[in-house]
């Protein structure tokens, strides 16, 4: 049988009364310029050793310590795709409008001494404005996402173009609303609470230029 973990890790997650998290991510966004237009964003998540122990025995095929091309595939399809099920966990909002990326690209799998990495690219040009807001988190708390303390965010621009600056903050305005009952097959984000719903308050990481 073919295996997938995210799914079996989502159906484990079922097994618990109360969401809580299994899994632990640090993650990283680096913001991208081209010239006076925000490009895109690169967003680097780096898995705790036990996730990674296990992707690693799972694709790393030829057990040399890295994935190849075909290898990375295998990450790819196998283990990061079902994320889109969960908006790749990156949410992206200007005034009171969140919105996702369609699609990721260029995702990379690497490991260094044992430790799993992701790294993958959305695109951020269709955002007019100067000013952006973009979170990383898992809304089901089925995975702990923190931005890491040491370059967490990073600006990459012309500094003869554009003097860019950020902030992270904990946007108390525009909470997150989630069902610690809810099924396993229930990807739904609320907006908007209801009886039996419980909240969370995103950290996002304020652009502007």
């Amino acid at each position: 049988m073919k295996k997938h973990f995210f799914t079996v890790a989502v159906l484990m997650y079922g097994a618990f009364v109360f969401a809580h998290p299994h899994v632990a991510i640090t993650s990283s966004v680096n913001f991208v310029w081209e010239g006076k237009s925000l490009q895109g964003a690169y967003i680097e998540w780096t898995f705790d050793r036990f996730f990674s122990a296990d992707i690693i025995n799972w694709l790393d095929a030829d057990r040399d310590g890295t994935f190849n091309k075909a290898e990375n595939e295998q990450v790819y399809n196998n283990a990061f795709i079902n994320l889109r099920n969960y908006y790749y966990y990156t949410f992206i909002r200007q005034g009171k409008k969140r919105t996702n990326p369609e699609k990721v690209t260029q995702f990379k799998a690497t490991q260094n001494k044992g430790i799993m990495t992701y790294r993958f690219y959305i695109d951020l040009s269709s955002y007019a404005g100067n000013e952006l807001y973009v979170a990383v988190y898992d809304y089901t708390y089925f995975c702990d996402i923190r931005y890491a303390e040491d370059r967490g965010v990073l600006l990459t621009y012309d500094r003869s173009q554009i003097n860019p600056s950020f902030t992270i903050i904990e946007n108390r305005d525009y909470p997150v609303f989630y069902d610690p009952l809810g099924p396993i097959t229930d990807t739904s984000v609320y907006y908007e609470w209801k009886p039996g719903l419980q909240t969370y308050y995103p950290r996002e990481i304020r652009i502007s230029w």
